[in-house]
């Protein structure tokens, strides 16, 4: 859209982003490395409150109704999501088998390959199990080979607390004045043809980085931080950013990855991250001002990797998120 926003659009409340999916699962393993306090359970369930959310909605009532009564099977369903995955860059999935018979021996198993985020898919397939039989579900999973694994969901009552919370709030797209160049075939904007989608693998590849990329609604990752923030109190913020800060210095960003502050510009834009107001930047600090902005501790972490991979010295980072989205950033090099 027209603010450095993408939306569904048949659910406008619906954000996504287009992002790097390499960059997921690092995260997680840099924020328990720092906390040192295991977190994959609060992304499982974050993954499958919120898909459980989405999921019941597009599915007709009438639909969950006639499963419910076993008069319809629920695999056809089951397919058709497995295929949305994979046009979003989540991995391929397989269904392998499944018995409902609503009662504790029931199950379903599915395999997944190459997934971009291992808990968070795991969570995304137990969310659209519980969206479609209407009862709580757990998960598990276990590795069959470098990028497959199956996956399997059983009946499983959630604690009282996780029900309570993680309740998604729509997305209010306001209007902008970004326009991007527009494909005269699909629509869309032209940029994206650099951009390959293997859909039968469920992997989207930015030809010009070699990097894989993923669609996901970054309300998403949010409640993740959310509930990472109600375990373990307000300094999650900082530990988040400071493990955004480490996956960036390993050289998986750089500041050449966009030639010009129209060409940064025009990449957030595309991929749904904000509009890009300022960004100033010298061998002394640098200071970044991004409306409408998603995954903003994310974008601290990066920006500040960024500016010390290329200075080759240490710094401190300062930011602040308005109510209304806008981010602004301040990194300063630390003189000794």
């Amino acid at each position: 859209m027209n603010n450095g926003d993408i939306v569904q659009a048949k659910d406008q409340g619906a954000r996504l982003v287009l992002i790097e999916g390499e960059n997921i699962d690092p995260l997680f393993r840099n924020i328990q490395e720092i906390i040192g306090v295991p977190i994959e359970h609060i992304v499982i369930t974050a993954m499958r409150r919120a898909t459980r959310s989405y999921v019941s909605r597009i599915v007709p009532d009438d639909v969950k109704e006639l499963i419910h009564k076993k008069e319809m099977d629920p695999v056809p369903i089951a397919l058709a999501m497995m295929d949305v995955a994979s046009m979003l860059g989540h991995g391929g999935q397989e269904y392998v088998d499944h018995r409902y018979e609503k009662d504790d021996d029931d199950y379903y198993i599915v395999k997944m390959l190459e997934p971009f985020s291992v808990p968070m898919v795991c969570g995304t397939i137990a969310g659209a199990v519980e969206a479609i039989l209407g009862h709580d579900r757990g998960v598990t999973y276990e590795q069959e080979s470098p990028e497959v694994y199956k996956v399997t969901t059983i009946p499983l009552t959630h604690p009282e607390e996780f029900k309570q919370r993680m309740h998604m709030k729509p997305y209010n797209h306001r209007d902008g004045d970004i326009e991007l160049e527009r494909c005269d075939a699909c629509g869309g904007p032209k940029a994206l043809s650099a951009y390959r989608w293997h859909v039968e693998r469920g992997v989207i590849i930015d030809e010009t980085s070699q990097r894989r990329l993923v669609m996901i609604g970054p309300q998403e990752l949010d409640r993740i931080f959310e509930e990472l923030k109600e375990e373990l109190g307000e300094t999650i913020n900082q530990v988040i950013v400071e493990a955004q800060r480490r996956f960036t210095k390993s050289g998986f960003y750089s500041i050449a990855d966009a030639r010009t502050e129209e060409d940064f510009r025009t990449l957030l834009a595309l991929r749904g991250l904000g509009k890009l107001k300022e960004i100033k930047y010298s061998k002394n600090g640098l200071r970044m001002r991004l409306d409408n902005a998603a995954l903003p501790l994310m974008i601290v972490g990066m920006m500040q990797g960024v500016f010390e991979t290329s200075v080759g010295e240490v710094s401190t980072v300062e930011w602040e998120f308005s109510e209304d989205g806008n981010l602004e950033i301040e990194v300063s090099q630390i003189i000794w």
